[in-house]
């Protein structure tokens, strides 16, 4: 009998000891797939007062795997956007041959950039994160607790919104000069 016992134990403990270790190793790869350092981002809770980024929605939570599909999302649209940015400067070195301009200055990349993401579950009840980037944080103290809003700026200033459910972003925008 005590030997029943004994081994039931091994057997119970041995499984559980599996479960734990395959937990471990999923969430040591998307931990190692997400390369931003925790020191460039800040994850804010929406509130009222920030009501250009959404209207009628809950603030929400911002779990490891969805930092990798904003990541997916977000290299397809700078790239857009940037592509977007070349062809209206050829438009414009074509239409304007005595003002040709050599770069848009409002491309903008991925690294480089500080990041406050602002998720939130929408009225359809969809999740959505609200992402700003710039360029440093020396001139914005509390940018891990308040948004940060600049006027003009170019390039070193942009942002964009995600919608999680539906892996669509909109409202990318580069702060142009006023």
């Amino acid at each position: 009998m005590n030997k029943i016992i004994l081994i039931l134990i091994v057997l119970i403990s041995s499984c559980t000891t599996s479960v734990k270790t395959e937990e471990t190793k999923n969430e040591q790869n998307t931990q190692a797939k997400f390369k931003l350092a925790k020191s460039d981002y800040t994850i804010l809770t929406y509130t009222p007062q920030w009501h250009w980024t959404f209207n009628n929605v809950k603030p929400s939570q911002l779990q490891e795997s969805e930092l990798i599909e904003i990541e997916e999302i977000l290299k397809s649209a700078i790239q857009k956007h940037n592509q977007t940015q070349k062809n209206q400067l050829i438009e414009h070195n074509k239409n304007n041959p005595d003002d040709t301009i050599t770069q848009t200055y409002y491309e903008v990349q991925l690294q480089g950039y500080m990041r406050q993401y602002v998720p939130v579950i929408n009225n359809k009840n969809q999740k959505e994160v609200f992402i700003n980037f710039f360029c440093d944080a020396t001139d914005e103290k509390n940018w891990q607790t308040e948004l940060v809003q600049i006027e003009d700026g170019g390039n070193c200033y942009y942002n964009v919104k995600i919608n999680l459910v539906t892996k669509e972003y909109y409202e990318f925008e580069v702060n142009y000069s006023i």
